[in-house]
C-alpha cells in the first residue's frame, strides 16, 4: 500500500522545480485532472499533453511509482478511504452505482434474520445510537425515525461533548447502534471495544468489515467508489428498512406513540 502522506500531489508539488518541461506539462495536467489516471491510459494521457507515451511513463516513475498501475490503485485506494476521487466518467455512473448498492443490500438482507436486530430495536429499554462525522446526520435520521414509533432513543455523543460520560451512561440491557461510514474517527475501535458487554449493531461499508468481531450485528452498505462524493442512498434505504419493521413489530404501541406525535405537531402548530 502507498503511504497517502506521499500522494500523487504531494509527490508532484515536491518534485515540481526539477522537472522537464515536457513533465511539467504532465504535472499541470495531472494537477488540475488526477482522475485521468483512473479513467485514461498512458497513451491516453499522454496524447492530451501532447508528449510520447515514453514520457508519461518517465515522469510517473520519476515521482516514484513503479509504474501507471501502481499509480492507479493508489488513487482507488485513496477513493476507498472516503476521500474524493473521481474514478469513472460521471455520465457512465449516475444511479447504477446506487442500484448495484441497493441490490447488495438486498441480497444480504435475504441471507440474514434481522428479527433478532428488530426485537432489541423494538423492546430494549434504551436505544443508543452513536456516529461521527457523516455518519451523524445518518445516526440523528435513525434516531428521529425511531422516535416515530418508541421511546427512549439517544443520540451520542451531544455536539460539542466528547462520549466518555455517555458511555457511563449505558446499561448492559441497552442496545447500541453504531454508524461508521469511511473515515472514521481513530478511536473508532477503542469506542467498539468499550461496548463489547452489549449488544451492538454496526452499519457500515465495505471498509468497515474489519471490525465484524467486535459487533453482535453486522450489516455492511457497499458504498459508490466512481463518483467523486459518496451517495448515502443505500444506508438510508437500510435504516428505512430496519425502523419500518420494528414499527410493523410494535403495532399498536407503535400508532399511539406517532399518533401522538402527530397531535403534539397540530396542538403546537409546527408543520404546514
Amino acid at each position: 500500500m502507498t503511504n497517502n502522506n506521499h500522494s500523487l500531489t504531494d509527490r508532484i508539488n515536491r518534485h515540481y522545480a526539477e522537472l522537464t518541461p515536457n513533465s511539467r506539462r504532465l504535472a499541470d495536467y495531472l494537477l488540475l485532472n488526477p482522475e485521468k489516471v483512473l479513467i485514461m491510459s498512458t497513451n491516453e494521457i499522454a496524447e492530451s499533453c501532447a508528449v510520447s507515451k515514453t514520457s508519461v511513463s518517465r515522469f510517473i516513475r520519476r515521482l516514484g511509482y513503479a509504474d501507471h498501475l501502481s499509480l492507479r490503485n493508489e488513487l482507488l485506494e485513496v477513493r476507498e478511504s472516503g476521500e474524493p476521487v473521481l474514478t469513472a466518467l460521471h455520465e457512465d455512473c449516475d444511479f447504477h452505482q446506487d442500484i448495484q448498492g441497493l441490490q447488495q443490500l438486498k441480497n444480504q438482507l435475504e441471507s440474514t434474520s434481522l428479527q433478532p436486530i428488530t426485537e432489541q430495536l423494538a423492546k430494549a429499554p434504551r436505544i443508543k445510537v452513536i456516529g461521527y462525522r457523516n455518519s451523524y446526520p445518518l445516526a440523528m435520521h435513525f434516531r428521529q425515525q425511531l422516535m416515530q414509533c418508541r421511546g427512549h432513543v439517544e443520540l451520542l455523543p451531544v455536539p460539542g461533548q466528547t462520549i466518555g460520560e455517555d458511555l457511563a451512561s449505558i446499561d448492559e440491557d441497552d442496545f447500541v447502534v453504531i454508524i461508521g461510514i469511511r473515515r472514521r474517527v481513530k478511536k473508532f475501535s477503542k469506542l467498539l471495544e468499550q461496548l463489547q458487554s452489549n449488544k451492538v449493531l454496526l452499519i457500515t461499508d465495505q471498509s468497515g468489515q474489519k471490525y465484524a468481531g467486535q459487533a453482535t450485528h453486522l450489516l455492511v452498505c457497499h458504498m459508490n467508489n466512481e463518483t467523486p462524493l459518496d451517495s448515502y442512498a443505500v444506508p438510508s434505504s437500510l435504516i428505512a428498512h430496519l425502523v419500518n419493521n420494528t414499527y410493523q413489530l410494535l403495532k399498536g404501541n407503535a400508532t399511539k406513540v406517532s399518533s401522538k406525535i402527530s397531535a403534539n405537531y397540530a396542538n403546537l402548530n409546527e408543520l404546514e
